[in-house]
């Protein structure tokens, strides 16, 4: 019976050692046979598999060159449109078309200097002329200023103002290897063009720069830039007639009546072969085409045919070994997984007693992390996207893709037109007491303010604090007009400045520039929103404030500084009337209103005070204090009329009388015991040294030597000392609590509590104890 048990066992471990070798065998031939069918399968099939890999590889490649070619292309043309946009908004062009005829010519010569340098700043261009409907003339580089009907081309003038979009590329009759992009003048308005602003653009520098085998075609409604691709290394160099017969193909004529943005297809190409059509239409009017002849893709196969029995042996060969090492370390990987979870058990995961359990918990944990960080991403976007407007506003996008990546990224609307209004806070840090530094806390203020508005009015756009202002990006759809939407724009504004007024005691000015329809323009409204704040100087009683109502309708009125009221001034303060000299001033002041110049009025204002300091030296002030006090710095951050009357009448008068009647040191006398009484009369209040500055009329800096010079110690430590010894004195004299104690000398119960014992060594409740 234990023989036969014995022979029993033995044939069992056999049988489980065959078992064991079986099923080895049968994973290794399993893992070859799972490797060999594909590739058998694809033996089989390999031509229409070869095929269809090298027709990869050449769209690939084509893709590559479309978007290589319409990279150069978009670097350049935007390049063009934008100087083109920036000449049609310069005022000298704006004059030239709707202001009085210039019969000096110096308007004209400065057209002609500004056409000059956009035409030397770019090497692509040939030429750049205006031309003005109303004068009949045309001023370009090349030719000067001419009438039209002496200009070479002027049968092209007429074929431009015939044409009914506002800006196009096209190719002119006459004009065979050049394009022409033309912008009809003005850029806003549908009374018809006024006049024509065209670049004339060498096509075969163009196409060079791009690259070769590039045609460039235009018609009736865009610019289409084919390239002719040769995969493999082949180039032509496109002659006339090539871009004859590339513009009769049929392949071209389906892409311009095709109403969709991309597209593949395949027709007949310039050999008369079929090839394949690739073609992508940009937001700009522009299409860019890659054309691929099929027959190159046939001619590439013939040494696939004879390497295919050699990649099925390979992969036969392959595949066996490695499932032979893969059945041989089947457990391997799992097993470092298991290990690996182990590790995370100290990291949020608890011990299980199943391995499996374990992986799964992991997985669990893993998953409750990513949307921890998908919840952390949400809410960093808007920061984000505040700095991506940040970035808009100060027109650092070069790249026009990056550009409309990045719109697209933090969902700011492309196809919207845009307008942007700066919001800017009067007198703010003189009223309200805000120091120069703090402008980022006003700013936001500003702009939270402005937010919630924008939602009250259900309008789409952003509103961010920038450069010290609150700034708002407002966008409406294509299809609206533009009187509603500046009624739109003006109804917002209203709104800001009554409640900056009813609930922040602010007065504000918002500054609206032009309504653009693509979103790269925004920087340019956004300069033109800030170039509006400087007209603040003659219209400071309008709180709302149009770029176009000054640019578009000023009109050229005769300047003529008044020399007569600047002398009964200075006249006045030599004989020390000062009111006969504000009443003067304010005259003065009127005319220059008056002019509704920016320039004018600023430079006569600098004019005047040059007067005034040349007539403090007559009187014998001296000329270092003159200039410790920094007038024309302090003029400089005036930015209203009603600033510098102010300053002028509170400020600069004064001190005229003050230096002209005592001299150096008994004026430095005065004004530090006037700031000192000041302080005594004042220690309840915030006290600044920009503010006692200004009000004797000195600069900080200067007010701060002259104090640390004459009392011994600095301004802040003066002011701190004399609240301290109020403080002494409130709490021997009076009952009141340290809390109202701390109130009357300007201070919090903290800070006064920590101020106090630094000074006095010990608590303001121990010293009312002791003194008491």
């Amino acid at each position: 019976m234990a023989n036969w048990s014995s022979i029993f066992l033995k044939k069992l471990g056999k049988k489980r050692q065959m078992n064991t070798r079986t099923y080895f065998f049968k994973l290794i031939w399993l893992g070859c046979i799972s490797v060999c069918i594909p590739v058998i399968l694809a033996s089989i099939a390999y031509y229409q598999f070869s095929t269809n890999r090298m027709q990869t590889y050449i769209q690939t490649e084509s893709d590559s060159s479309l978007t290589i070619m319409k990279d150069r292309a978009e670097t350049v043309l935007q390049e063009i449109e934008q100087e083109s946009l920036q000449l049609a908004n310069d005022p000298s062009i704006q004059q030239e078309l709707i202001g009085p005829e210039d019969e000096s010519g110096i308007l004209k010569l400065d057209i002609l200097k500004k056409i000059a340098l956009v035409k030397n700043y770019n090497s692509f261009i040939s030429e750049v002329y205006l031309y003005n409907s109303t004068s009949k003339e045309v001023i370009s580089n090349e030719y000067g200023s001419i009438a039209k009907d002496y200009y070479k081309y002027k049968e092209n003038i007429n074929e431009l103002l015939a044409i009914k979009r506002p800006t196009q590329w096209t190719q002119l009759k006459g004009k065979e290897g050049y394009i022409t992009f033309y912008r009809q003048l003005p850029l806003i308005g549908n009374e018809g063009p006024e006049g024509v602003l065209g670049f004339e653009i060498e096509a075969s520098k163009l196409s060079t720069f791009m690259e070769t085998d590039t045609v460039l075609l235009t018609g009736d409604q865009d610019l289409m830039v084919v390239k002719l691709n040769e995969p493999f290394g082949i180039e032509h160099n496109p002659q006339g007639n090539q871009a004859d017969e590339t513009a009769k193909l049929q392949g071209i004529a389906m892409i311009k009546a095709s109403g969709q943005n991309s597209g593949r297809f395949v027709a007949e190409g310039i050999d008369g072969k079929p090839a394949q059509y690739h073609y992508v239409k940009n937001v700009f009017s522009r299409t860019y085409v890659s054309v691929t002849p099929e027959q190159v893709i046939t001619d590439q196969l013939s040494w696939i045919r004879e390497m295919t029995a050699l990649i099925v042996l390979v992969f036969v060969g392959v595949g066996i070994l490695l499932t032979y090492i893969t059945s041989k370390r089947a457990y391997t990987p799992i097993g470092q997984l298991i290990n690996h979870s182990r590790s995370l058990r100290g990291h949020g995961v608890e011990p299980k007693a199943n391995e499996l359990d374990i992986i799964k918990e992991s997985l669990d944990y893993l998953s409750n992390e990513t949307e921890k960080l998908e919840s952390y991403v949400q809410n960093m976007e808007p920061s984000l996207r505040e700095k991506f407007l940040f970035k808009l506003l100060s027109g650092d996008y070069t790249a026009n893709q990056t550009l409309l990546q990045n719109c697209l990224t933090y969902g700011v609307g492309i196809e919207l037109t845009s307008v942007v209004l700066v919001v800017d806070a009067d007198h703010i840090y003189k009223e309200k007491r805000f120091l120069p530094e703090e402008k980022g806390i006003v700013a936001f203020s500003l702009a939270n303010v402005m937010q919630e508005l924008l939602s009250q009015h259900d309008l789409e756009g952003y509103v961010v604090p920038f450069q010290g202002r609150g700034v708002a990006i407002l966008q409406f759809k294509p299809e609206m007009e533009q009187t509603a939407m500046k009624e739109l724009t003006s109804n917002y504004a209203y709104a800001m400045i009554e409640a900056f007024h009813k609930y922040l005691s602010f007065e504000v000015n918002v500054c609206i520039g032009r309504f653009y329809p693509y979103i790269a323009d925004v920087p340019v409204s956004y300069k033109e929103a800030n170039h509006a704040l400087q007209y603040r100087i003659f219209r400071d009683a309008e709180p709302l404030l149009f770029i176009d109502d000054f640019e578009l309708g000023k009109t050229q009125s005769l300047l003529r500084y008044p020399v007569e009221l600047q002398e009964a001034i200075l006249h006045a303060l030599e004989q020390e009337d000062l009111p006969s000299a504000i009443q003067h001033f304010e005259k003065f002041t009127e005319i220059l209103r008056h002019s509704q110049s920016y320039v004018f009025i600023y430079q006569s204002y600098h004019i005047f005070l040059s007067s005034f300091i040349v007539a403090l030296e007559k009187q014998g002030a001296n000329v270092v204090d003159i200039m410790e006090h920094n007038f024309f710095g302090q003029l400089r951050n005036k930015q209203t009329s009603k600033e510098m009357n102010d300053w002028f009448e509170e400020s600069l008068f004064p001190v005229y009388l003050w230096l002209t009647k005592n001299d150096r040191e008994a004026s430095s006398e005065s004004a530090i015991q006037w700031v000192c009484q000041y302080i005594h009369n004042n220690y309840g209040n915030d006290l600044s040294l920009v503010h006692c500055a200004e009000r004797v009329g000195v600069s900080p800096s200067y007010l701060s030597r002259l104090f640390k010079k004459k009392v011994g110690k600095n301004f802040l430590e003066y002011v701190v000392e004399t609240k301290i010894d109020q403080a002494r004195r409130l709490l021997k004299d009076t009952d009141q609590s340290i809390n109202e104690v701390a109130t009357a000398i300007g201070y919090s119960e903290r800070n006064f509590i920590r101020i106090f014992q630094r000074h006095v060594q010990m608590t303001p409740g121990q010293f009312r104890s002791q003194y008491r």
